[in-house]
């Protein structure tokens, strides 16, 4: 008497949770995927002649963090900045020449912009971000410009 072979057991999908996600069964080879190429990013048109965000922005916080360590006058930034960016900044000196000297400041190891990102949601408006390294400590800086006749102007300042 021949032995009798039930027939295969058809799969089921396994099932995750309520959702019922069918998942990819892992002995059949993975479809070939679409056809990947890059596309090199567009610099959104500067306004009224500005300069390019990005290239802005590097130049922007790398003096705002001189101005921060006491390397650079605030004043430099006056034509750049609105009046509550310059006023903050003017605050962060005076505590600086307070609470340290010339001579300690000068002895120390200068900060450095590592990176910065800038987010364009308008062509009238950029937002950065920038990661800054002193010594063994990084910060985080964000700054948003408006572009007013022909140039950025720094309109919120935040570090952290």
């Amino acid at each position: 008497m021949a032995a009798h072979t039930p027939p295969p057991a058809r799969r089921l999908p396994p099932v995750q949770g309520t959702l019922a996600l069918e998942m990819p069964d892992p002995e059949e080879p993975n479809p070939p995927g679409p056809e990947l190429r890059l596309v090199p990013a567009a610099d959104p048109d500067t306004p009224d002649g500005a300069p390019p965000a990005r290239q802005w922005a590097a130049r922007f916080v790398q003096a705002v963090v001189e101005v921060v360590a006491g390397d650079r006058p605030v004043q430099q930034l006056v034509r750049w900045t609105d009046e509550d960016v310059l006023s903050d900044l003017q605050h962060r000196v005076e505590v600086l020449s307070a609470t340290s000297s010339s001579t300690v400041r000068g002895r120390t190891e200068r900060s450095q912009l590592r990176s910065v990102r800038v987010c364009q949601p308008t062509p009238t408006v950029a937002e950065v971000s920038a990661h800054v390294r002193h010594g063994g400590r990084s910060r985080a800086i964000a700054v948003r410009f408006e572009a007013r006749r022909g140039r950025w102007l720094c309109t919120a300042l935040q570090f952290g």
